[in-house]
């Protein structure tokens, strides 16, 4: 399971916009988290530990995507709000888009924050091989030996 959620992280730290293979590996992380959280209970803290790495990255990328999600949705009322501000002659009449684009303004730096801040993470998972502390965290108390 860390192989199909992982395999996605070449593309994901290097192509900040490829918004679809962060969303895929969103996807391919989830059941990763459940089995761990499954088997949380059978293995020791070092397990737990890589279980809450993998939980904070997947809650990062749930944020990445949010932003991604509204961005466009704001733009897209920015750009009806235009549209219907150019029908009216009067300027004190026209609505203001200020305050969505300051939203997208702060979505975007959010975006960037937390994109990088994940990219951070995938890199240190693969300089530390995390597939292999996932393993030895589970082979260090197997279930053998706690029952």
């Amino acid at each position: 399971m860390f192989d199909d959620f992982f395999s996605y992280a070449p593309v994901v730290m290097n192509f900040p916009l490829r918004k679809t293979q962060l969303h895929e590996m969103r996807k391919a992380g989830k059941p990763l988290r459940y089995a761990m959280e499954l088997g949380e209970y059978c293995f020791g803290a070092d397990f737990k530990l890589c279980l809450d790495e993998i939980k904070s990255s997947l809650d990062l990328m749930g944020e990445v995507h949010d932003a991604d999600v509204m961005i466009p949705d704001i733009n897209l009322h920015m750009k009806e709000i235009r549209h219907f501000n150019n029908t009216i002659k009067d300027s004190d009449l026209r609505i203001s888009t200020r305050q969505l684009r300051m939203c997208v303004q702060k979505l975007r730096e959010q975006r960037l924050g937390e994109y990088a801040e994940l990219s951070g993470k995938l890199k240190l998972w693969t300089e530390n091989d995390f597939r292999a502390r996932i393993t030895a965290a589970m082979n260090e108390n197997g279930i053998a030996e706690r029952n």
